[in-house]
């Protein structure tokens, strides 16, 4: 969810934290939508005319939205920059900006937009009582559910600028000179002929020795690019590969370089080498993280920051399975700066991956916020003793990520009985039928709670036992409705977790 740090820059979450904005510098995806005036626009004619595009993606039933909309930041940069010789521009425009204005809810009506039903915050087409010129579009629910799918809009009012060469980066609620001053990051426009330009890289960040390369290119120059070579130099051996095709001034296309193999962390250098107009946009360099070793028991240990909705995780086997998850923003909300311990049981031994992901980008780095203290996450494996084995990621909440990854060369098996067997949690039948019988027993007053996660991580019972003094006790779960399979039994007390693997048959 956006930060709602005052009322102007505050937005309304409309989806789980696995759904995150687009990250800077992504490409755009082309649109039309139609506006109030049944004017069509086109993003790319206004791209290819050279003008930079504010997109504001917001909802009438939104009231940060309508704050940011009553504000008149996108009259106002409409007014003094938009395309000469449209209704409500200025004759003294500097003609180098369009912005657009588009309802992301499929089901806004007509009438939502002029104000007149009791869902909306009020007439959007004349907010201040005077109608806007500026292009204001209600697109039918598929035109709107593919703007929202190919910008990966999670919250409203989300405000993107578009550079001319396609590239998208959300400026958020800034006022109209706040938003024109950032069209100077934009690149210049495409002036060489041959200039084919590194764009981004998709493939391998973290491994046990295998790095696939993948890159995207993009034709920064005026002229069709029907071939570049690219060269990859870093790991154990270079890659060169030949590329051909046909793009056009500033199409983007994925390329599968190839394959290396590595032995410890480092840094690919990745570059357009062929003859080139402009050498500038060529190279990146992308660090690559190798696998720690570790058992097949991972443990997650976390602090929240003020926004645990925006927190996710998953592990993922080599082919890119996913074994487990979880998601903070589905199901019960963690409260804010509380802490959590998750164990992850994995099914064999092998290359795993595990990833952390925000939905904002900021991490746990809260302090920026205006917080006191930031979050943590802390993911290690652990051995049969049940100390840690190894550090997978140690991430301490003083830098800002949308999405990490730490990879782990599992050759250690761990028992799950002999663990279970060290702790006051006994769990049977194993395997189980209809039910499983939970005992456990309890030093002082304490709060428990059993849940039941299949292999994906998922929560498929959640049972709450409540307050309970101390003692003996043994609670029956009702497995009777879940899928033969491998399941894990989280029983926690006072915060922390046990966890049993179990067997439904």
């Amino acid at each position: 969810m956006k930060k709602a740090l005052l009322s102007m820059v505050a937005a309304v979450s409309i989806s789980s934290a696995a759904m995150a904005q687009l990250a800077p510098g992504s490409f755009a995806q082309d649109f039309t939508v139609t506006d109030q005036f049944g004017t069509q626009h086109n993003l790319y004619t206004y791209l290819n005319e050279g003008k930079t595009v504010f997109l504001d993606v917001s909802a009438t039933w939104c009231p940060p939205c309508w704050e940011y909309h009553l504000s008149g930041a996108f009259d106002e940069l409409y007014l003094n920059h938009g395309p000469a010789g449209m209704p409500g521009v200025s004759a003294g425009t500097t003609n180098d900006v369009m912005v657009i204005w588009v309802d992301g809810d499929d089901a806004t009506t007509t009438a939502d937009m002029n104000g007149t039903t009791g869902g909306t915050q009020g007439n959007w087409l004349a907010p201040q009582g005077t109608a806007l010129d500026l292009p204001m579009a209600n697109p039918n629910a598929t035109v709107t559910n593919q703007i929202n799918a190919d910008y990966e809009i999670g919250y409203f009012p989300t405000v993107y600028r578009i550079c001319p060469n396609r590239t998208v980066t959300e400026v958020g609620q800034l006022d109209a000179a706040g938003l024109y001053a950032t069209i100077e990051e934009c690149p210049a426009p495409a002036s060489q002929a041959n200039d084919p330009a590194m764009f981004g890289y998709s493939g391998t960040t973290a491994t046990c020795g295998t790095v696939d390369v993948v890159v995207s290119i993009q034709n920064y120059g005026t002229a069709a690019l029907t071939a570049c070579t690219i060269t990859v130099t870093g790991g154990a051996a270079p890659i060169v590969y030949n590329w051909t095709g046909n793009l056009a001034t500033y199409e983007v296309t994925d390329v599968v370089v190839g394959s290396t193999t590595i032995t410890a962390a480092t840094n690919l250098n990745i570059a357009i080498t062929s003859a080139d107009d402009n050498t500038a946009n060529n190279s990146l360099v992308q660090p690559i993280a190798f696998a720690a070793e570790g058992t097949t028991h991972v443990k997650i240990d976390i602090l929240f920051d003020r926004f645990p909705e925006e927190s996710s995780w998953s592990i993922t086997d080599d082919a890119g399975a996913v074994v487990a998850a979880v998601d903070y923003g589905a199901g019960t909300l963690p409260a804010d700066n509380s802490t959590k311990i998750e164990h992850v049981y994995l099914p064999s031994t092998g290359c795993y991956t595990f990833n952390a992901f925000d939905s904002y980008g900021d991490g746990f780095f809260d302090t920026q916020w205006g917080a006191p203290a930031n979050g943590h996450m802390i993911v290690t494996t652990v051995s049969n003793a049940g100390s840690t084995f190894s550090t997978l990621w140690n991430y301490d909440g003083t830098y800002d990520f949308s999405e990490a990854a730490a990879p782990a060369n599992v050759t250690t098996t761990v028992g799950i009985e002999e663990l279970a067997s060290n702790t006051s949690i006994n769990v049977y039948p194993n395997p189980a039928n209809d039910f499983l019988n939970v005992a456990y027993a309890i030093e002082n007053n304490a709060v428990v709670a059993i849940d039941v996660v299949n292999m994906i991580g998922e929560r498929v019972i959640s049972q709450y036992v409540g307050s309970q003094a101390s003692g003996n006790y043994s609670t029956r779960v009702d497995v009777s409705d879940l899928a033969a399979g491998i399941y894990m039994v989280n029983v926690t007390i006072n915060g922390t977790t046990n966890v049993t693997r179990v067997t439904v048959k």
